[in-house]
């Protein structure tokens, strides 16, 4: 058992912190498809261990407050079931075209490394 010591400890601490305020500040969606009041919101996710970057997906549906205001759930009608039967498909087809970009991205990074 190592021995961890307190001054050690803190700084990592706050290098965890830090990290975790860059990601939040530089997490932006990968890219957002629409119809209507409803939206699916694509994230990328970073591979781990030298595997391929993962996509997710939330789906929300936007309305109007009593007040004017506009806000977001993930709670869905009978009727928002049958239109996320339309979006869905229109997502999964955004997240293949990311995915051909991001091969690619890859490939031309490749290139360029085997040519210097």
């Amino acid at each position: 058992m190592i021995p961890i010591v307190a001054g050690t400890r803190t700084m990592v601490n706050q290098q965890r912190k830090e990290k975790a305020m860059t990601q939040t500040n530089n997490n932006q969606p990968a890219s957002t498809v629409r119809s209507g009041a409803l939206k699916g919101v694509i994230w990328k996710n970073a591979g781990k261990d030298g595997k391929p970057d993962r996509y997710s997906v939330n789906y929300i549906r936007g309305y109007k407050t009593a007040e004017g205001q506009w806000k977001d759930t993930s709670s869905f009608s009978e009727i928002d079931n049958l239109k996320l039967g339309y979006l869905i498909p229109k997502v999964n087809d955004r997240i293949a075209e990311l995915k051909a970009s991001d091969r690619e991205q890859e490939q031309s990074n490749d290139t360029e490394e085997g040519g210097q």
